[in-house]
């Protein structure tokens, strides 16, 4: 049997408005605390207006178009519609610069894009490059009738469309729906492509492991870019029918009156939130909730748990997953037992295994990497975007994905994450690769080397030191390394040590030994 039964987002909002009407569904407060909501009809409704829009641009189905948006209801509408004619949604991380978001829309084809006054200078210098697709930008928060030249006003063009849908096109469940960009551990971010299925599949899955119903409210401040925000609390949150309030910023001042304000009865957290949460001073109505799960992601150590569930009064629902797994497919499951520090056992839909090095399934207890099975395409990504051989070494032949983490697992099938892939970082819920960063400082022209690696960090899990060996002749000091990064990259991958070294030690066979390094801290 298929849950999904061949339908498409477009169904999908169709069958919401129907079926729930009246009823909220979006509630979006942005950072000054002004909030709006849209009903299921209202908000259908609105996504009609946006798949008009962008046919009457001339979108068509297939093409990519990229939201460099933050947190906002705009960001729904466009998703949405975009998937409403078969069009394919390309999310940007708002904290990228120039340099990487010029590759993304390269790399994509980019003839589109949704942004803000913000990021508006980042495409502008990129549609007057002379290689470029960019032919138009539309930019969502010109006020008071500001015109910038050669950009669409996205709120005025929206305002003279239709709330019927009118645009006509075939779309299968297994059709593109989106392309998201993640760090891995190549040079380059890969782009991880998603179906209409694997959306709809996101939400029923992560409805499940939350037991949502109807009557909950589930809020969150993830950013929309994410797969955390789109596929364990968007989808869930409309496929439950139940209300989904989106905050525009996460402000640990703030955030847990949200919690009581909007009486959310399900939110997601990762350990910064947490952290920056407890160092707030307590007040007398914070145990006043009506939150069943508070669903967390990373590890946290035993005391930071436990002094954050005394104090607010919540229980932790574990889930591990990635991006190409699109949801938390090994968590904590409705009705089962919690075995903390387990990241949980394999959901519906799912196998995991541990595996060694040569490729064995290993006993439990024994640690080796953790492996996970899907149906690409449904329940695990489709593939990587114009990248067959980076498909084919993530997926191996036997349809097992490879994910870099170590874990183990123990007699009754709780798994236990040890570790991620040598080459990532963590930071703040961002995965970082090291060998981008690494590319980008041996562009230097006073640098011979380079090799980066993750140190703890009490607040955002681990920070980033770089290993930098320079040219004899060079003039230039540690702080100088950390501007040039700056300049070079986003804000969250720069960083924030930088050691100056001789040589980097390596392997008999040239490889840098990364260990030794380590060991340093």
């Amino acid at each position: 049997m298929d849950i999904i039964s061949g339908h498409n987002l477009r169904q999908t909002w169709d069958d919401l408005a129907e079926l729930h009407g009246d009823k909220t569904a979006l509630i979006f407060e942005d950072a000054s605390g002004n909030a709006t909501q849209y009903s299921y009809a209202g908000l259908n409704g609105e996504i009609n207006r946006a798949a008009n829009l962008f046919t009457a641009l001339g979108v068509v189905k297939g093409e990519r178009v990229a939201l460099h948006l933050n947190n906002s209801v705009e960001f729904i509408l466009c998703w949405f519609g975009l998937a409403k004619i078969g069009a394919v949604m390309v999310p940007v991380n708002t904290h990228w610069l120039l340099d990487e978001c010029a590759y993304l829309a390269e790399k994509c084809g980019i003839r589109r894009v949704v942004t803000t006054t913000e990021f508006l200078p980042i495409y502008s210098q990129i549609r007057a490059g002379a290689q470029t697709d960019l032919e138009q930008i539309l930019v969502t928060d010109l006020k008071d009738g500001g015109v910038v030249e050669g950009v669409g006003d996205f709120a005025q063009l929206l305002s003279q469309y239709s709330t019927r849908f009118v645009a006509e096109s075939e779309i299968g469940w297994d059709d593109t729906a989106e392309i998201l960009f993640t760090s891995g551990t190549t040079s380059r971010p890969k782009g991880v492509v998603i179906t209409h299925y694997n959306l709809r599949f996101a939400g029923y899955y992560s409805a499940w492991q939350a037991a949502l119903r109807s009557d909950d409210v589930y809020m969150t401040a993830m950013p929309v870019y994410h797969i955390d925000c789109q596929c364990t609390a968007a989808m869930a949150a409309f496929s439950a029918g139940a209300t989904f309030v989106l905050l525009e910023k996460f402000s640990a001042r703030n955030f847990w009156s949200q919690v009581c304000k909007y009486q959310a009865t399900v939110t997601e957290c990762i350990p910064l939130m947490m952290r920056t949460m407890m160092m707030q001073p307590q007040q007398p109505w914070e145990r006043n909730h009506r939150l069943r799960e508070v669903m967390f992601y990373l590890s946290m150590p035993d005391q930071e748990k436990d002094a954050f569930i005394d104090r607010f009064n919540v229980r932790l629902l574990t889930s591990w997953g990635m991006t190409e797994t699109i949801v938390g497919i090994i968590g904590d499951r409705p009705g089962d037992k919690r075995r903390w520090p387990s990241i949980g056992r394999t959901g519906f839909g799912y196998e995991a295994r541990i595996v060694s090095p040569e490729g064995q399934e290993l006993a439990a207890g024994e640690i080796g990497e953790i492996q996970v099975k899907g149906i690409p395409g449904r329940t695990i990504f489709k593939e990587y975007y114009q990248a067959p051989e980076a498909t084919a070494k993530a997926i191996g032949p036997d349809g097992w994905l490879r994910t870099g983490d170590s874990g183990y697992v123990d007699e009754e099938g709780f798994f236990y994450f040890v570790d991620r892939s040598c080459n990532m970082v963590k930071r703040g819920g961002e995965n970082i690769s090291c060998m981008e960063i690494e590319n980008i400082i041996t562009d230097h022209p006073k640098v011979i080397e380079a090799a980066v690696i993750g140190v703890k960090d009490s607040i955002r899990d681990e920070a980033i030191k770089a290993f930098v060996v320079l040219r004899p002749d060079a003039d230039i000091n540690e702080q100088d390394i950390i501007n040039y990064c700056s300049e070079k990259m986003a804000k969250f991958k720069v960083p924030s040590f930088v050691e100056l070294l001789p040589s980097l030690p390596r392997t008999c066979t040239g490889k840098v030994r990364k260990n030794l390094l380590c060991e340093k801290e």
